[in-house]
């Protein structure tokens, strides 16, 4: 069994869907989550190999996923210096 701590925000998100009635335990609530990052993941892998075998794929494309990703890292420190 793993014990696992969240984030203030993510307690209160879990708690929410909790009180929602849609989830019953906190294990159904992680489950869909890790089912919908495997499903991010898979179309991810499938983005990526359409890329590596379709020439068509703009370079333009290719710059507005790094800014996202760019985005989403920075979003992440800026979130783990002010929650410390």
């Amino acid at each position: 069994m793993m014990n696992t701590k969240f984030y203030r925000k993510h307690e209160m998100f879990i708690q929410e869907k909790l009180s929602s009635g849609r989830y019953h335990t906190i294990e159904e609530i992680i489950v869909e989550a890790l089912e919908l990052l495997e499903e991010h993941d898979r179309k991810y892998e499938q983005w990526v190999q359409a890329a590596l075998t379709n020439r068509d794929v703009s370079i333009a494309e290719l710059e507005r996923l790094d800014q996202k990703f760019l985005i989403v890292q920075l979003e992440r420190k800026l979130r783990k210096a002010l929650e410390s």
